[in-house]
């Protein structure tokens, strides 16, 4: 039995812990305590977690934040133990997430992510129907374990418009992956309407075996990413090459 509920108790909370170092591979320096989220619990925000036949296996966690004169929802972490992922466990609880944010009056929900781990960009693209229009250099310094060890924590800002068509699309249908022929003049060309910026398909086998490739991935996609948001792109898709061995974000100038 699946169950997603809010998380109140101070020992479910602390099982979040856990699910980070599972998850994602992170030190004891480098996870979320149980200590803020109590208090993101009792102030506003909503810490939710999704439990299989009684036992914790992921959660999502969000506090209030503010654009401009607008009130929106930061997304700091959503997690599912790494046995259980792909099984669609992530999209149920940012499915659930929107819904409380709903709830609670507000429309925007932002996160951040990293572009050059592009399955979780596909995940946030395609089957969430983020948009993206902002990216930021080493917000967290460089990786110290897990996922973010060796490279500089550049992030794309998602902006997950709620009451969007599309957005609503996404919640009650699931698209099949898109294949785009991409040529080699339609990479970073941005005298077009559309262009295209490749990401590695699996950063983290470069990592394991050749870091100083995947430092110039960081550096390409940071160098076109930044170039095409300034030229006021907006990222809105992830496609695959006819054979799945390339993948691109597309963008669309606004």
């Amino acid at each position: 039995m699946i169950e997603i509920k809010t998380l109140t108790e101070i020992a479910e909370l602390q099982k979040t812990v856990e699910i980070q170092k599972n998850a994602w591979g992170f030190s004891d320096l480098d996870v979320e305590n149980h200590y803020l989220m109590t208090r993101v619990q009792k102030y506003g925000g909503v810490v939710q977690g999704l439990y299989l036949d009684g036992q914790i296996i992921g959660f999502t966690y969000a506090l209030i934040g503010k654009r401009g004169e607008k009130f929106i929802i930061y997304s700091h972490m959503t997690a599912v133990k790494k046995e259980f992922q792909g099984r669609g466990y992530g999209f149920m609880l940012k499915k659930a997430q929107r819904q409380a944010v709903l709830d609670m009056g507000y429309e925007v929900i932002e996160w951040n992510f990293d572009p050059i781990e592009s399955l979780n960009a596909f995940f946030n693209f395609h089957r969430l129907g983020i948009i993206s229009h902002e990216y930021e250099r080493n917000i967290y310094g460089e990786g110290e374990s897990g996922l973010h060890k060796g490279l500089p924590t550049d992030r794309l800002i998602a902006s997950w418009l709620l009451n969007s068509k599309q957005v609503k699309h996404k919640m009650e249908t699931r698209d099949p992956r898109l294949t785009e022929n991409v040529q080699e003049n339609q990479i970073g060309n941005f005298g077009e309407k559309i262009t295209y910026i490749e990401t590695p398909l699996d950063i983290q086998s470069i990592k394991k075996t050749d870091m100083k490739k995947a430092i110039e991935w960081r550096m390409k996609t940071r160098q076109l990413l930044e170039q095409a948001l300034a030229c006021k792109y907006v990222v809105r898709e992830v496609v695959f090459s006819p054979d799945q061995q390339r993948i691109f974000f597309k963008l669309n100038r606004e």
